[in-house]
């Protein structure tokens, strides 16, 4: 019997260790990949659950797991308390937001196994940026992109992930060269695939994703670091500004775009984010508790077209999305909505950054990993709805999931006292 639930432990095991590895690519290179993935390893933790093989051991439950719980809650049931106060009930908003939930069974999955299958999600970043380069399409006005996924998601995702295989460099040990060359050549896709996708909104992260790496190399943040950072980000922005004709011209849309909104000339693409934030945060002011339903902001374009508060191009586009994670919650669902959003971000990153206390390398290094894909998601929403998708939230529960696994790991070869996080 011993034998069989060692057996059916293994299984479980080289299924997980090959979802991990597969699906950052998956998500890039099949339309709907992300989701199946997702959905393989959801079923995969309920059938250990019926199963029980002997080979497991059982689930340890933390503070932090019931923290966690709490905040993938949060949004479903600020949806639902919207709903309530609107009396108009629809299934469709629960789509996306479930995904968070979803991931609490996974995520006690994951911790109840060896670090070092948690962290086979390590390769995973590098296969993805550098499938993603080979996927690469010119798709419009010099932008490039791929097939599966809009420009903004692209880029921003393929930033995130190169990122994140550079500072994944060492995490289980002193590496072959090989290894780091396959990460080194993850984190330079990434970047090359952020910069032709031209979704200069991911740029933004840069200079936190500097910030995170200077924290856990030094363990605090020094006033030399606060100086640093900016300069090194404005010696680079200058280099890129001058060496890339991508960069360049982005950039200037940027510069051109505000001048033109000042001049009464607000129908660019930062004019009309300009716009859609206004009348969100105007919406979220006269709605404060409840907003005006999951999807009631496409509804309130026409009333605001009509008041002169937006143009037609600007309301045509804010049925869509408001282009800002925060303000599109606290619009749609008032106070209980900005409340879960910010928990989504919030709780684990609190969990990630007192990882990074650790004394243990592996889970300090984990904390880093996971703290840099919250905040990188914080500034990604900052102007896209990153998280309207269902393939987006599964990608960033399930991500958060595993890089929580890894700092919670109970059967890490460093032992971590439950006190220690």
């Amino acid at each position: 019997m011993n034998v069989t639930g060692c057996r059916y432990t293994n299984v479980v095991e080289i299924i997980v260790a090959v979802l991990l590895i597969l699906y950052p690519a998956l998500m890039f290179a099949v339309k709907g990949g992300m989701n199946g993935a997702f959905l393989l390893l959801l079923l995969l933790s309920l059938a250990v659950v019926i199963l029980r093989p002997r080979g497991l051991p059982p689930i340890l439950w933390r503070r932090e797991t019931t923290y966690y719980l709490l905040s993938m809650l949060a949004l479903p049931v600020a949806i639902f308390l919207s709903q309530s106060y609107h009396h108009h009930y629809d299934a469709h908003p629960y789509d996306a937001a479930s995904r968070f939930l979803l991931a609490v069974p996974v995520l006690l999955l994951l911790h109840r196994l060896p670090f070092n299958i948690v962290a086979m999600v390590q390769y995973g970043f590098p296969l993805a940026t550098i499938a993603g380069c080979f996927m690469l399409k010119h798709i419009d006005q010099g932008r490039f992109g791929i097939a599966t996924l809009d420009l903004i998601h692209f880029g921003d995702f393929a930033l995130v992930l190169g990122v994140m295989s550079l500072l994944s460099l060492n995490w289980a040990g002193r590496e072959a060269f090989l290894l780091r060359a396959f990460k080194l050549a993850g984190f330079f896709a990434g970047i090359y695939a952020s910069v032709a996708s031209g979704s200069r909104g991911g740029w933004l992260a840069l200079p936190v994703f500097l910030l995170m790496f200077a924290y856990f190399r030094l363990g605090k943040i020094s006033l030399k670091v606060l100086f640093a950072v900016p300069l090194i980000m404005v010696i680079a922005g200058f280099i890129a500004f001058n060496i890339n004709s991508s960069v360049h011209h982005r950039v200037e849309d940027v510069v051109n775009d505000v001048s033109n909104f000042r001049h009464g000339h607000p129908d660019t693409p930062t004019g009309i984010r300009l716009q859609l934030f206004q009348v969100a945060a105007e919406i979220a002011f006269k709605n404060p508790i409840f907003g005006v339903g999951p999807d009631g902001f496409a509804r309130e374009m026409e009333p605001m077209l009509k008041a002169g508060k937006v143009t037609a191009l600007a309301a045509d586009l804010g049925k869509g999305e408001v282009h800002n994670e925060l303000l599109s919650r606290a619009a749609g669902l008032g106070l209980f909505g900005l409340i879960a959003i910010l928990s989504i971000y919030l709780v684990p990153a609190r969990i990630f950054y007192r990882a990074m206390k650790s004394d243990s390398v592996k889970v300090r290094q984990a904390g880093m990993l996971g703290l840099v894909f919250v905040s990188g998601f914080m500034v990604f929403g900052l102007t896209a709805e990153t998280l309207n998708l269902t393939m987006a939230t599964a990608f960033y529960s399930l991500t958060v999931a595993v890089l929580l696994a890894a700092c919670l790991n109970i059967h890490h070869s460093e032992q971590v006292s439950p006190n220690t996080l």
